[in-house]
């Protein structure tokens, strides 16, 4: 698990909701957790990868778009998320997508992405395709 807070208390009367976005990770390549503000999407998200982290062999990550302002840096904060490093010359989504390329299989929730969902999604579709990730529960309220 890697940039997950630490859980500082149980997470309790949510299990059918667990059961059902770890049920759809099975299934779906992306799973998108909406709803409004303040519901405990983030919570879920979290918990759903503490639960399903061993499926994937190249972890469960997290990358948190909430302090994100420019649209023009999600592609930056995903590849920080992931560790992986921007390479000279190349544009950053070639980066992430030849990186992610070698991967398993790997969770990614990303958080608080509404305020950027149609930069945030445009390079997940290029990016994500193709490979073993998963993009995964990117808890954004509607």
């Amino acid at each position: 698990m890697h940039g997950f807070p630490a859980a500082l208390t149980r997470f309790v009367g949510r299990e059918e909701a667990v059961r059902d976005v770890a049920g759809l990770l099975e299934e779906f390549r992306l799973v998108t957790v909406t709803g409004p503000g303040g519901m405990g999407k983030t919570r879920l998200a979290g918990q759903v990868a503490r639960q399903v982290a061993a499926r994937f062999t190249d972890g469960a990550w997290l990358a948190e778009l909430a302090p994100v302002r420019d649209p023009a840096q999600v592609a930056a904060v995903v590849a920080a998320a992931l560790g992986i490093q921007e390479q000279s010359g190349t544009p950053l989504a070639d980066t992430l997508a030849q990186a992610l390329a070698g991967q398993q299989l790997l969770l990614l929730v990303v958080d608080n992405c509404e305020h950027v969902l149609g930069t945030a999604s445009a390079p997940s579709a290029r990016t994500w395709t193709g490979y073993g990730t998963r993009p995964a529960a990117a808890a954004a309220p509607t």
